[in-house]
């Protein structure tokens, strides 16, 4: 009884280590094939546009000098939109 029990886990490990391994391979696959799309096109010539979610904006900075790293760079204020008066043009 024992040994079917043991039989029987390790069929069902094997299985799922089996669809986990066709599942990663299926994802790889399609991952390598956007990737030699993207390839031809930037030999053609295109340039592929960052989504907008991968660009961070950051505030503009103030640099210190040549030798001066990014992280001595002074910040500068957001630009805060101007308030106008009613009835103002």
């Amino acid at each position: 009884m024992i040994a079917l029990a043991i039989a029987t886990l390790v069929l069902v490990v094997t299985l799922a280590t089996a669809l986990t391994l066709v599942d990663f391979w299926l994802r790889a696959r399609s991952a390598y094939a956007s990737l030699r799309r993207q390839e031809r096109l930037l030999k053609a010539g295109f340039v592929p546009q960052v989504e907008a979610k991968v660009v961070r904006l950051r505030s503009a900075t103030i640099a210190v000098g040549p030798g001066a790293s990014r992280a001595f760079a002074t910040r500068l204020p957001r630009r805060q939109p101007a308030l106008r008066a009613p009835g103002a043009a």
